[in-house]
């Protein structure tokens, strides 16, 4: 291990920018400063507790691995850590290939092993190292806990109850978070929730991580505390807009996806992959937002580019070959029976939704082939609660007729209600929406809620934006664009002719009068000159 670092005194990461320490570190190089400068090295991972600052020191270590300084002994250590913090296990491993081999370097080879998928190797890797040398326990236990779960070894939670003796702060509630995925996917929900609450507590300060604790919390809950759930994962949107959390935006809005999705609310789930699509994210998350909006569109009977979706998704990594039973049905769906059968014989692996899936179509295929009876029989083993079952079997109306689903789902319809008195408060289906209380596009509903809900462009610009805006047309259509984005569907707020109008779908009430009269203040925290002129009206 390193001494302590000599500038620690002089030198912090919080009051200074990266690019300066960088030129300190490679004047140091210059000079012939190796202590010095892996001692700067070290302070820098030290002051980095978050997901996105040790990945931006990773610029700072890869340009220092074709200097002198990749000869100090620290420096293999340092970059082990700093690619096992960033959760980068094919470099690590890359990088540990033409390393001498020791202890420490030892307990990073097995981590970055087994999150490759090789938790054989990685207890191997494990069963070598001598417990009496300085090695990081923490990570140790840990990673030979995640190997175990792999497994399918019993005692795996024992190791990362043991890894946690050794940790603190947000390398504990890293660990706490990745018990509670396995805690999941081993079925025992309840216990993963109290892990994941654990882990917030730790994460506070690391937007990236605490974002994915909010997600996996959300998804917990999906199937049985659904409101609840998209609290969580509305929160895990919110603090992904972060910089510190902008990878996770992808996944964060793909959950959002997924409960309004479950909630029958195909609009909002389609906007939220639409965002999901477009926003970072590795290429796992891009395939399941690409997958969550495909199967919304085909939930939609937008069956065509549905299609066009599942295959642009299949193309990022064919390996995942679950996704051809998805292809299977939207072939079906557009009548091409023999390419249906054709995509269902090319998944390798079946999950439990893939399963449920092929059953549907199994079913269906029966049914046009005029098998009535056996179709029938097929359905009988479905279980018709499950979200799954009910979503594929709305897909083929003519099947869902013979359960007692009965015929075509009934779509869900949109109950906006807004209490503009106090705080602006604002509901989609008696769930809060989050909307800046002293924004405009909150001030741009009511207006619209109080004003026949449509209004003529010119009127919008001259009562809601700044006469000192230069372009006041593309301000209110931010504006607009950001109530869009609230209410959580396109066309929540529609333009024709210069006539903005909210969705005429949409059952919209807008209370009159505050309750108790004369409690509250109308608008509160607004002063835009509409809503002075009402208050006194309102009195």
């Amino acid at each position: 291990m390193l001494a302590p670092p000599l500038l620690c005194r002089i030198y912090s990461v919080k009051e200074a920018p990266l690019e300066e320490a960088k030129l300190s570190l490679f004047a140091l190089l210059e000079t012939g400063q190796l202590d010095v400068a892996a001692n700067l090295l070290q302070t820098l991972l030290e002051l980095a507790p978050t997901y996105q600052q040790v990945a931006r020191l990773l610029d700072i270590f890869f340009e220092c691995s074709s200097t002198a300084l990749v000869q100090h002994p620290a420096f293999p250590y340092l970059y082990a850590q700093a690619l096992c913090r960033a959760r980068k296990p094919e470099k690590l491993l890359c990088f540990l290939e033409g390393i001498t081999p020791s202890p420490q370097l030892g307990v990073y080879r097995a981590w970055a092993l087994v999150r490759l998928g090789k938790p054989h190797a990685a207890l191997d890797e494990l069963e070598t190292l001598p417990l009496e040398a300085e090695l990081d326990f923490g990570l140790l236990w840990r990673t030979r806990g995640e190997a175990e779960f792999h497994l399918g070894e019993t005692h795996w939670r024992a190791s990362f109850e043991r890894s946690q003796q050794y940790l603190s702060g947000v390398a504990l509630g890293r660990s706490l978070l990745d018990e509670g995925g396995f805690l999941n996917t081993s079925g025992q929900r309840a216990a993963a929730r109290v892990k994941w609450s654990e882990a917030l507590t730790y994460l506070k300060n690391d937007p990236y991580y605490l974002a994915w604790t909010h997600n996996s919390l959300g998804y917990a809950l999906l199937k049985d505390q659904p409101e609840q759930a998209e609290r969580h994962l509305l929160e895990a949107v919110r603090i992904s807009k972060q910089a510190a959390a902008q990878e996770f935006r992808c996944r964060a809005l793909s959950g959002l996806g997924a409960i309004r999705r479950s909630m029958g609310e195909l609009e909002r789930a389609r906007s939220s992959y639409q965002q999901a699509i477009k926003a970072p994210g590795d290429i796992s998350d891009r395939q399941q937002a690409l997958w969550g909006y495909a199967h919304t569109l085909r939930r939609m009977g937008q069956v065509e580019e549905a299609y066009a979706r599942l295959l642009e998704a299949y193309q990022l990594d064919p390996q995942e070959t679950w996704i051809q039973a998805d292809i299977a049905a939207a072939r079906l769906m557009l009548g091409d029976q023999p390419g249906a059968r054709e995509s269902l014989s090319r998944v390798a692996t079946w999950g439990e939704r893939s399963r449920i899936l092929r059953s549907v179509l199994e079913a269906e295929l029966l049914r046009q082939a005029g098998q009535t009876k056996t179709a029938k029989a097929h359905l009988k083993s479905l279980p018709l609660h499950n979200l799954w079952v009910q979503e594929e079997l709305g897909c083929f109306p003519e099947l869902r007729r013979y359960t007692t689903l009965g015929g075509q789902a009934s779509a869900q319809k949109y109950r906006v209600e807004v209490n503009p008195y106090g705080p602006l408060e604002v509901w989609v289906n008696g769930r809060a929406v989050p909307l800046n209380s002293t924004g405009k596009p909150g001030e741009l509903l009511v207006f619209l809620l109080l004003h026949g809900k449509a209004v003529n462009l010119e009127r919008l610009i001259d009562r809601l934006c700044d006469d000192k805006l230069k372009n006041q047309r593309k301000a209110l259509w931010e504006h607009i664009k950001a109530l869009r984005l609230a209410l959580g569907w396109q066309e929540s707020v529609q333009s024709s002719s210069g006539i903005y109008r909210l969705d005429p779908r949409a059952e919209w009430t807008c209370l009159e009068e505050p309750l108790p009269l004369g409690s509250k203040e109308f608008m509160e925290g607004y002063y835009s000159d509409w809503i002075l002129e009402r208050r006194p009206l309102i009195i």
